[in-house]
């Protein structure tokens, strides 16, 4: 079976994980693969967010940083054919 190593947990991580794999009556080790599996398991569950398009992705860039741009109405009317004579 694959395995995991971490290092450089903090000591207050590490503490807090033992104290619930006690409180839940498993090992530390078990506890572990529940919380990774728990994770893991909602991630895969998890609704994608809808892609952005590049205006919209651009304007909240520029919200972000307390930009405002003016509003702009698109005109939504069909385009003209070009007429090549």
């Amino acid at each position: 079976m694959p395995a995991f190593l971490i290092r450089n947990i903090p000591v207050k991580t590490k503490k807090a994980i033992q104290k619930r794999a006690k409180r839940h009556g498993n090992s530390t080790e078990a506890e572990l693969r529940l919380i990774v599996e728990a994770v893991a398991k909602a991630e895969a569950a998890a609704v994608p967010r809808p892609v952005l398009g590049f205006g919209t992705a651009l304007q909240q860039i520029f919200q972000k940083h307390g930009v405002s741009l003016p509003d702009i109405q698109r005109d939504k009317s069909p385009g003209q054919p070009a007429i090549f004579e």
